[in-house]
């Protein structure tokens, strides 16, 4: 087990934007703000989700098909509303490559109450969003590639 005893330095709350990449926008917004280690929420609204799910035996993500997700009739009908909102967003703030490295899992319920979550992945489409995030002071954590899971986790 690896663990890390932070404070919070600041809380930083805000808007995202329109038609924005959700992931890029928030990752693009960290490394602007030097932020490399802290804790991330999200609330909103998307145009359109994309998922991950980590396949433990292949060692690799795969990805629902937009046929995974059942479009009603209302939204056929009327696509320019968004198509889901945002349940529940959110994860952890570190670095990897020298970079802040976003990790975040969202649940997102459609018109009916249905519910798909999974690994934010790019190209998930900002309809409406407002985000908060916790700066922590204290030692940064970093990400390296783990050889059990082929996965970027902390490292030491």
């Amino acid at each position: 087990m690896l663990s890390k005893q932070y404070e919070i330095e600041k809380i930083i709350m805000g808007r995202l934007s329109y038609d924005a990449d959700l992931l890029e926008e928030l990752t693009n917004f960290c490394n602007k703000n030097n932020i490399k280690t802290g804790w991330i929420s999200v609330i909103g609204a998307v145009k359109n989700i994309k998922l991950g799910f980590y396949d433990q035996k292949m060692h690799q993500y795969v990805y629902p098909s937009d046929e995974d997700f059942v479009k009603s009739d209302f939204k056929k009908q009327n696509p320019e509303l968004p198509d889901y909102e945002i349940s529940s967003c959110m994860g952890n703030i570190s670095i990897r490559d020298g970079k802040s490295f976003l990790h975040l899992h969202v649940v997102v319920s459609d018109r009916n109450g249905r519910c798909f979550g999974g690994h934010l992945m790019p190209g998930t489409i900002i309809y409406a969003g407002e985000f908060t995030i916790q700066v922590f002071k204290g030692e940064e954590l970093v990400r390296g590639i783990d050889n059990e899971t082929n996965l970027p986790l902390w490292v030491e």
